[in-house]
């Protein structure tokens, strides 16, 4: 018994992205009418679905030869059953649309070339707000207990700091566990660990001085820390926030034992900062676990596995960027309180802290991650602008010359910006720029010595 097939219905095989559909047409509907019919089977089948469909144009056509008529209809194209069609997007570009009201065409003009506020955008730009306000009113609750000068007021200053740290903290949970809410997590937990660093600063009376520096950074440290593990996100910026805390600790601790001048100690710490910056990719790799193991003495060596590799290279790079940031912060730090100090040399001040941004934007070449790179640069680029401001203070003398440094800086910048990007340099001069960092690395530890006067000791001794 042979099925009559209905006259009214085609059955066509449609190929369209890589994929082929089987599928039974109406013989008198428009060509045109059918094609979102069929994109979307085609879609589904794919799974790749047209980011804005709307202004896809398709067409339909047997092969080799020219497209169907949208208006017409399979049966006025002869496609029988058995016919083989392909679905393929329009060359042809829409026509620009015509109005008849002026107004509508320079809203529609408009429109088109506006960068619209998406709710991701206002969102961090009301994180950026908070943040940087919290960290205006923090110095500015400082400056005010610091100029009362009285236990009380420290003591409760410190209590209300503390008290609007942990509330900073618990909604910083409550957003990421509760609203899976990442950039409000990362916010709140930021105004954390500022009231808490107010809070520890203050917390120690006849300030300031080393005692509140080194409180403000544990407490700034443990917030970090306590916050990362709440929260569970942003685990790259606490890291970095807790390692830069523990290394201001460790240098104020340093200056709480030896009584050190403020440019001595800051010196020491940008050189210590430098070095950590040295040695971070291999901290960052044992910290991973990814550093090479022994064999086992006897059995068949376990291999690690695949996905569990994969999450302790991305665990490296992460926290490689961290610590980047963090020793990166600390060394300017460290370099802008040796050029500010008073007691100590000023012309040692400037050139190590030029010396030490000169260092950091060198650096940032030997990475390729955005955060990293980005990191050196902004630290780079703000130590030398201090050292610069610095110096014309100093010797307002010779501004002229120091604004002629700072314009040579701003070619530079360019060129580095524009120009370098699209230049291919030779391994000479990829390896002389190379050495030339290692120079200024090597610089550091006699212009260290020079700023904190040990030259000067040394001759004083009368050894020879």
């Amino acid at each position: 018994m042979v099925v009559e097939s209905d006259p009214g219905m085609r059955r066509v095989s449609v190929y369209a992205d890589g994929a082929k559909v089987d599928l039974v047409l109406p013989a008198e509907m428009p060509v045109a009418a059918l094609i979102p019919s069929i994109q979307d089977i085609v879609a589904a089948e794919t799974g790749r679905r047209s980011v804005d469909p709307v202004l896809d144009r398709y067409q339909l056509s047997r092969p080799g030869m020219p497209t169907l008529n949208p208006s017409t209809t399979l049966a006025q194209n002869a496609i029988r059953d058995g016919a083989v069609l392909v679905l393929t997007k329009s060359s042809t570009e829409l026509p620009a649309p015509c109005f008849d009201d002026p107004a509508e065409a320079v809203s529609t003009a408009l429109a088109a070339v506006a960068w619209p506020s998406t709710r991701r955008a206002a969102r961090i730009a009301g994180a950026a707000a908070a943040v940087w306000l919290a960290g205006l009113g923090g110095a500015l609750l400082v400056r005010i207990t610091l100029a009362t000068n009285g236990s009380d007021h420290g003591r409760i200053t410190a209590g209300v700091a503390a008290v609007a740290g942990g509330a900073a903290l618990a909604a910083a949970t409550i957003a990421r566990r509760a609203f899976q809410d990442e950039v409000g997590g990362l916010t709140l937990g930021l105004l954390a660990i500022a009231f808490l660093t107010v809070a520890g600063f203050v917390a120690v009376p006849d300030g300031p001085g080393a005692p509140n520096v080194l409180l403000a950074a544990m407490a700034s440290a443990v917030t970090s820390i306590v916050t990362m593990w709440l929260t569970g996100c942003a685990a790259v910026a606490f890291t970095a926030v807790s390692c830069l805390a523990i290394v201001i600790a460790g240098t104020a601790l340093a200056a709480v034992i030896t009584s050190a001048p403020l440019h001595v100690i800051g010196s020491m710490s940008a050189v210590a900062s430098l070095g950590l910056l040295e040695v971070s990719p291999r901290v960052s790799i044992a910290w991973a676990g990814l550093s090479p193991r022994l064999p086992p003495p006897a059995g068949p060596e376990i291999s690690e596995a695949p996905d569990r590799l994969e999450h302790r290279a991305i665990q490296a790079d992460k926290r490689l960027t961290s610590l980047v940031v963090a020793f990166a912060s600390a060394a300017a730090i460290g370099a802008v309180c040796t050029s500010i100090d008073r007691d100590g040399s000023r012309l040692s001040g400037v050139v190590f802290a030029t010396l030490t941004g000169a260092a950091l934007l060198l650096r940032a070449r030997s990475h390729l991650d955005l955060p990293r790179t980005l990191g050196l640069l902004v630290t780079g680029t703000a130590t030398v602008s201090i050292a610069f401001v610095v110096a014309a203070a100093y010797a307002p003398q010779h501004t002229a010359w120091i604004a002629a440094g700072a314009t040579t800086m701003t070619a530079v910048a360019v060129y580095l910006g524009f120009v370098a990007p699209g230049v291919t340099f030779s391994p000479v001069a990829r390896r002389g720029v190379e050495l030339l960092e290692y120079v200024g690395f090597a610089a550091m530890v006699p212009l260290a010595c020079w700023t904190c006067g040990f030259y000067s000791a040394a001759r004083g001794l009368h050894l020879l």
